[in-house]
């Protein structure tokens, strides 16, 4: 057979080949393409609860509560928060049946601040399609606090000062202690000197911003650092700061000594001068309460404190702790 005959034989076995593959997927159906029209449709929405004025106020919790249309059983869709451009929380949660629909729900409790937003999507399946919505974004909004103010929010706003060590009970309700606290803050972030706390000081705190620097954090064990120029003592525990007050130290006439001191005599009570649970460090300096603690120098040397916090300073020092007077 001539080379011409046999790629005429080749063309036509090839022609009948095709032809026998294509009555064979007609006859069975495409397996894939049967599972693709198989799938039911779906269409996801996303709302979000909690929000006034389009932004959440700090320590609230944010919902979202989303739709899947139709319900069908057995289906989970995988909910995104975004914080800017990075994703702070990813779950996965079941659709269950509402009505006609499918119901899912997602909240978290939010401080940080920064502009998020919530995303839903549902992977398609053998059964149901893919789909996807998101919320709107939104900001977390911080509010000024001052004397009096009762409610979760001044909670939450005591516990973020709490965990920089500035010192306070922790509870509802925005008392002297949290004055006394914002004050340290202030002092130490250099701001003015107020008892009163703006959203600024609240953002800054949900942040995790606004802590002691130490300046002697090589010390091992416990150890003191009075900061004279900003009028606050530090409590430290190696290189941690355990506890930071605000203090009233010598003023220009009678000027606290600096330089290191290690303590060596504890005075409990009240002696003759007004002095509250001293801790001498060097001759008759010493850190103690007083009745009088302004923002400014107004000691006759030593180091005062509010007399609400003297004893647990004074229990907290033991004799032969090392303490750091600089500005």
């Amino acid at each position: 057979m001539s080379t011409r005959a046999l790629i005429r034989v080749a063309a036509l076995l090839t022609a009948a080949l095709v032809l026998t593959v294509t009555a064979s997927a007609a006859a069975h159906g495409d397996k894939k393409g049967d599972k693709a029209g198989d799938r039911t449709p779906s269409r996801l929405s996303v709302k979000l609860k909690g929000l006034k004025k389009g932004d959440l106020t700090v320590g609230k919790k944010i919902v979202a509560v989303g739709t899947m249309r139709p319900y069908v059983k057995g289906q989970k869709v995988t909910v995104i928060l975004s914080r800017g451009k990075k994703t702070a929380k990813r779950v996965v949660v079941p659709v269950r049946k509402k009505g006609g629909a499918g119901r899912f729900e997602f909240s978290k409790r939010l401080i940080k601040p920064g502009r998020y937003a919530i995303q839903a999507i549902h992977k398609k399946n053998a059964t149901v399609g893919g789909s996807k919505d998101h919320s709107r974004r939104f900001h977390i909004h911080y509010p000024n606090l001052g004397k009096g103010d009762n409610n979760n929010t001044v909670k939450l706003f005591n516990t973020l000062l709490a965990r920089l060590g500035y010192v306070n009970d922790e509870g509802g309700t925005y008392d002297e202690a949290t004055g006394r606290a914002v004050l340290a803050f202030n002092k130490v972030n250099n701001n003015a000197r107020s008892e009163n706390a703006d959203s600024s000081t609240f953002k800054k705190l949900a942040k995790g911003k606004g802590g002691y620097k130490l300046k002697e954090p090589g010390v091992n064990g416990k150890h003191v650092e009075a900061d004279i120029s900003r009028q606050v003592m530090v409590l430290a525990k190696g290189d941690k700061v355990d506890e930071i007050y605000s203090v009233s130290t010598g003023k220009s006439t009678t000027p606290t000594i600096l330089g290191h001191f290690r303590f060596y005599r504890k005075e409990p009570g009240t002696n003759s001068h007004g002095m509250v649970n001293s801790v001498y460090f060097q001759g008759g300096y010493a850190t103690h309460g007083y009745a009088s603690v302004p923002d400014y120098p107004a000691s006759h040397g030593c180091i005062r404190s509010p007399i609400p916090n003297s004893l647990h300073i004074y229990k907290w020092i033991d004799i032969g702790d090392p303490i750091y007077v600089y500005r």
